[in-house]
């Protein structure tokens, strides 16, 4: 008894031991897909000298803890039945996730373990947000059916195949990986350490390929161990996480201008869908007493950011703090100060992204998003209509500040089946065929934009008949209005479909147009920006302009500087718009370098002479990142 339980622990430590080296193999295979954005450069063997080993350490280090555990469970677990169990779950469960998050990484160049896909999943209200359809859900359920079927008989070889060997010899598969492991780690690590000191652009961004990857910082080895000369890399760091907003508030005065605000947003407007063709209710609204901004951006490349800057006047950084003080922006309390009562319709849930606990959490009462309508376009016809009511109704001695956020525009593209005014549409957007690797068709692709173009056609018509409700109720005259997007869309323009992935063009150009008292009808060819809008509502209502840096980041629409700085926001990273292309500045803690790329979104190689002709955007940035945080 004493010699077989021994033997038996053995066993089950060996079969443990190879299902996991063999589970490190289908990772490496299935996490070959990252390797499709390697960029073609002619010089792609020097880039799979650092891509292979790195793809092959990645997947050792996300297997490492379940593996470690795996063993010390087969060491002291006596049933191979719930050994086998345990384990084909949990390695089935990798490998789909692992592929799911290559297709994630194939549309947005982020992964699976990036917080914003986290929140996306977890949060109540993202399902407003997210469409999953049965063909994916098949897809995941084949998945996971196949490969349990898959362990189950890996294991069963594996238990027959450490049977057969016997126990002294259980750690030779570890020997032999160890000559293939250690190696990798070592080369890619290298790499990577003289792609950092020399600056090359592309070993460092290949990094990105790889989730979790463990980037080595060498700044400071390099110069403090080997005496190298280190040219220290342009970075932002966040100073303190506390807030400290406003420094001071701005005041109206009593008895000074009380102009209605309205301000109608659209999900993913693009720019370029301003047209006759496409948005025929606001071209014609264009052409009578408005200014349209042909150069402004959106503060972010996501709902979160960009209605964020627009209702903060502040960068996207500034995003978690809030959040976590639930504090409301200083536009809400100044017009709630001065009498101003809100109205604030979606079409989509306002729990994600959070704006009832940031931009509305002062004004709880006023939200309305919770339509009975089966799809977004069902449902943005009944938040127009919910508005066009309260314009009607409200009391006509109070000014209000109305807010309408349309969803229909937004994946996947949602609009009346009687109102197709573009053909082909696609019937659906099929994810499996954007996220594969060779991605859709020209005709699949032109399809698929017909269906976003039908939906913006629709969300224009939604807000044509809100801005005919505030002329019949004689608001007109007295409201300043603003027509925007909270950002755009992108059709693989640069490589990305949809948002959230890139500070391309196609992503944060929106269109903007304001009405109103005081507003000079024209084009504003300026560069201007969403933090710009509170700036400008509360100017209008006679803030104090000299006071503006105390509380925001933005500028005047109405009178914008003809050069600056624009920054937009995504999850734990800024772009920059600069002259000499788009600074991508990472703030999470898990990279390092600044990335300079065109307007095509394509790497920079040789960014040295952009970054330092750029070093005072970065220190500028820098400080405004930190300006309304504690930092003791």
């Amino acid at each position: 008894m004493s010699r077989e339980a021994p033997t038996r622990a053995g066993t089950r430590r060996q079969a443990a031991l190879l299902l996991w080296l063999v589970n490190i193999a289908l990772g490496a295979l299935v996490g070959a897909n990252w390797l499709v954005h390697i960029p073609s450069s002619g010089d792609e063997w020097r880039l799979l000298a650092f891509a292979l080993p790195a793809l092959l350490s990645t997947v050792v280090f996300l297997t490492l803890i379940p593996g470690v555990l795996f063993l010390a469970t087969a060491h002291v677990s006596r049933s191979t039945r719930f050994l086998g169990i345990l384990q084909g779950g949990f390695w089935t469960l990798f490998q789909v996730l692992l592929f799911v998050d290559t297709r994630i990484f194939n549309i947005f160049r982020y992964h699976f373990v990036n917080g914003q896909v986290w929140t996306l999943m977890t949060a109540h209200g993202s399902e407003d947000a997210v469409h999953i359809d049965w063909h994916i859900w098949t897809a995941i359920a084949a998945g996971l059916v196949t490969g349990t079927i898959v362990q189950s008989w890996l294991w069963r070889r594996a238990l027959a195949r450490a049977a057969r060997t016997g126990v002294r010899r259980w750690m030779r598969p570890s020997i032999v990986w160890c000559f293939i492991l250690l190696p990798a780690v070592f080369v890619e690590k290298t790499l990577y350490a003289q792609a950092e000191l020399n600056r090359d652009r592309q070993i460092t961004a290949l990094a990105r390929l790889f989730p979790l990857y463990a980037r080595v910082p060498m700044d400071d080895l390099a110069s403090r161990v080997f005496g190298v000369d280190v040219v220290k890399q342009p970075r932002v760091e966040l100073d303190g996480f506390a807030l400290n907003y406003p420094l001071e508030r701005p005041t109206l005065a009593p008895g000074g201008p009380r102009t209605n605000i309205l301000v109608l947003v659209i999900d993913c407007l693009r720019r370029d869908m301003l047209t006759q063709e496409a948005m025929p209710e606001l071209s014609r609204w264009a052409e009578h007493d408005v200014r349209r901004f042909d150069n402004h951006v959106s503060g972010g490349n996501s709902t979160r950011y960009g209605v964020f800057a627009m209702l903060y006047g502040l960068y996207g950084s500034y995003w978690f703090p809030v959040l976590q003080e639930r504090r409301g922006p200083v536009l809400v309390d100044a017009l709630a100060d001065a009498g101003y009562t809100f109205g604030v319709f979606s079409s989509a849930n306002m729990n994600y992204p959070e704006l009832r606990s940031t931009a509305w959490s002062a004004i709880p009462e006023a939200v309305h998003d919770r339509f009975p309508g089966k799809e977004p376009w069902q449902r943005d016809e009944e938040a127009a209509e919910a508005c066009s009511t309260w314009l009607a109704e409200r009391d006509a001695n109070e000014p209000f500040l109305g807010f309408v956020l349309l969803d229909s525009a937004h994946q996947t593209y949602s609009y009346p089946p009687d109102q197709r005014q573009f053909s082909p549409s696609a019937e659906e957007v099929d994810y499996i065929e954007m996220t594969s690797n060779e991605g859709p068709d020209e005709g699949r692709l032109v399809a698929v934009r017909n269906r976003y173009k039908n939906a913006v056609w629709h969300a224009d018509k939604v807000v044509g008949g809100i801005l005919r409700t505030l002329q019949e109720a004689g608001l007109e005259e007295n409201t300043l209005v603003f027509v925007t997007g909270d950002h755009g869309e992108e059709f693989r323009e640069c490589g990305f479909f949809g948002h959230t992935s890139a500070f391309t063009p196609q992503q944060v150009e929106v269109p903007l147009l304001v009405r109103g008292p005081g507003v000079t009808p024209g084009v504003e060819d300026r560069p201007t920006s969403h933090i710009d809008f509170a700036p400008t509502v509360l100017e209008a209502l006679g803030a104090d302009p000299d006071l503006r840096a105390y509380w925001s980041l933005g500028a005047n629409l109405l009178d914008p500087p003809a050069e600056r700085q624009r920054v937009i926001s995504g999850w734990n990273e800024l772009g920059i718009w600069a002259p000499g292309g788009i600074l991508r500045v990472p703030l999470s803690l898990l990279e390092f370098d600044v990335e300079v790329y065109d307007y095509r979104w394509r790497l920079v190689q040789n960014d040295a002479s952009i970054l330092d002709a750029e070093a005072q955007r970065l220190v500028d940035l820098g400080a405004g990142c930190n300006r309304f945080l504690l930092t003791e």
